[in-house]
């Protein structure tokens, strides 16, 4: 419990974005790993320049790299970008009934704690939510099982890659079993 306080403490006070380092944090298929967060960052901003970044995308360049690639036809990719555009206008609303369902879903799934923290509404836990900046595997986990992904999907995830957009990296961790907090500088370290 004094871990927890401490926890709360440090993200109580922030005052800007910080790195957060998650030490060990083992996911549901056993991978422990090092990650780094930056937290306390609007996602809305992101999506702001998400947006602003998927209007401005050359759509054919992308489509025909993509057939080049992976032989995804560029109708396909035309389709899929302008899904994306669509999704990222409904998402910048300020009334919550207007974004994605998606969206609306994580909304109403959590309470805010403040500063990067966050409590799931069903199961109590206390979740760190920030932008992945980077990972360090400790222990490999379990192998996943292949996913065989549509060939929209595959276009979203690309065009996601191939214009940097920024509002996918953003992940939450559930944070139990604190064993130590420490505040270096601009760092908060979670063991």
């Amino acid at each position: 419990m004094k871990n927890l306080k401490k926890l709360f403490k440090n993200f109580e006070n922030l005052n800007g974005a910080k790195f957060v380092a998650l030490n060990n944090y083992e996911s549901k298929n056993k991978e422990v790993a090092v990650h780094t967060i930056l937290t306390n960052v609007s996602v809305m901003t992101a999506k702001k320049t998400d947006y602003e970044t998927l209007k401005k995308a050359d759509i054919q360049l992308i489509a025909a790299e993509l057939l080049t690639s992976k032989g995804i036809d560029i109708e396909v990719t035309k389709q899929a970008y302008v899904e994306m555009l669509a999704s990222a206008e409904k998402n910048l609303s300020t009334n919550i009934e207007d974004r994605t369902t998606a969206s609306q879903a994580q909304n109403d799934a959590y309470i805010s704690l403040g500063n990067g923290m966050k409590l799931h509404k069903d199961s109590g836990a206390i979740h760190i939510f920030g932008m992945a900046i980077q990972k360090k595997v400790l222990v490999a986990g379990e192998p996943q099982k292949p996913v065989k992904s549509a060939p929209k999907t595959i276009a979203k995830k690309f065009i996601t890659k191939s214009l940097n957009l920024r509002a996918g990296k953003f992940r939450t961790f559930i944070v139990e079993n604190v064993e130590a907090v420490n505040m270096s500088g601009e760092t908060i370290t979670i063991n």
